[in-house]
This record gives structure tokens, sequence and C-alpha cells, in this order.
């Protein structure tokens, strides 16, 4: 009887064993908060000139809304400098 009991207590205390020291372990730390700006984007231009010919480029969101607002601001200055101005007296 007494080899049952010290079987059966160390069959408990292995089966223990590994939960108890999962359950000890801090929970993993998040992942650290990557900023949506800083996720890569790849974009396709087709090349001047070709039907089917493409050159793929990738910024950062950060840079390609750069990038869109500075092409914007250019179109829009050159817009409003080609137009004719009435002449004045």
């Amino acid at each position: 009887m007494s080899v049952r009991i010290i079987m059966s207590a160390a069959l408990l205390s292995v089966a223990g064993i590994a939960p108890a020291r999962a359950a000890d372990q801090a929970p993993a730390a998040p992942a650290a908060a990557v900023d949506p700006l800083d996720q890569m984007v790849c974009r396709k231009d087709k090349e001047t000139g070709s039907l089917v010919k493409t050159k793929k480029t990738c910024h950062t969101r950060r840079q390609w809304a750069y990038i869109d607002e500075t092409n914007s601001k250019f179109a829009r200055d050159l817009a409003d400098d080609t137009r004719t101005r009435p002449a004045g007296n």
C-alpha cells in the first residue's frame, strides 16, 4: 500500500510541475505598438513610354503622405502661376 501512495504522489507532483511553472511565469510582454505611419507601403508606377513596364517604390506611410502633399502643392502652384492674368491699365 505504501508503494501505491508513493507512486501516486510522485505522479501527481510530476503532473503538477509543468502547469505550476507555466502559471508562475509572468505573462508575455505585449508586442510593442507599431505606429501605423511607420508601416511600409509599396506602389507600382508605370514607366513613361512603356505599356507594361512598372517601377516598384516602397516608403513608409508617413513618407508617402509627405510625397503626396509635396506633389499636390507643386501642382497647385504650377496651375496658379500659369493662369493668364488680365492686363491692368
